[in-house]
This record gives C-alpha cells, sequence and structure tokens, in this order.
C-alpha cells in the first residue's frame, strides 16, 4: 500500500491559516496592493507546484496553489481573505492529471 505524503499541503494551509488569523485591528495602515507567484516543474522526479497570490489596497487577498499528488492527482485550492472571514479555501481534484503536457513519461 503506497503511503500519501500531504507534509507540504498541511504546512501551506496551516501557514496560511495563521497568516489570515492575525488580528486585524492592530493594523493601522492601509494594506499595499502585492502580487506574486511561483512553479516548480520538474517531469522527471513528477514534481509540480506553484502558487499565486494578489492583495488590493482595501485587504482582500485572492490566491490559488496546485499540488500535484503521489497518486497522480492534481488538488487546487483557491482562496479568499478579506476583513474577519479568515481563510475561505475551495478544494478540488482533478485525476489522472498531467500538468507537464507531452514531457511526462
Amino acid at each position: 500500500m503506497k503511503m500519501i505524503d500531504y507534509t507540504n499541503v498541511f504546512i501551506l494551509i496551516t501557514i496560511a491559516a495563521v497568516i489570515s488569523g492575525a488580528p486585524q485591528d492592530l493594523v493601522t495602515e492601509k494594506p499595499m496592493p502585492y502580487q506574486y507567484d511561483y512553479k516548480v516543474q520538474d517531469a522527471e522526479k513528477s514534481l509540480y507546484f506553484g502558487a499565486q497570490e494578489a492583495g488590493n489596497e482595501v485587504g482582500r487577498v485572492e490566491g490559488s496553489y496546485q499540488v500535484l499528488l503521489p497518486d497522480g492527482k492534481l488538488m487546487t485550492v483557491t482562496y479568499y481573505i478579506e476583513g474577519e472571514s479568515g481563510f475561505v479555501p475551495k478544494i478540488s481534484f482533478q485525476e489522472n492529471a498531467n500538468p507537464f503536457g507531452s514531457a511526462r513519461k
């Protein structure tokens, strides 16, 4: 039986939850807009993960991240954080995903 290691997924979700759970009343300055993204893609090692996130001037954050799981499913988490909503995720899975295109063996 093959064990699935969800450690990286758990760490990402935990970090996002901690960040979104910070007390908002301590923030006295207007939020600064930002945007970032990254992707790691290694077909030889079957590694595929990445994230993108953007925050606007009123403090709303929207983003998503993807992880190719060891069982071949592509997990996608889209989320937003606004006001006191906290981290609000939507999780989906794509069966038999091949994010590498024809390059994957």
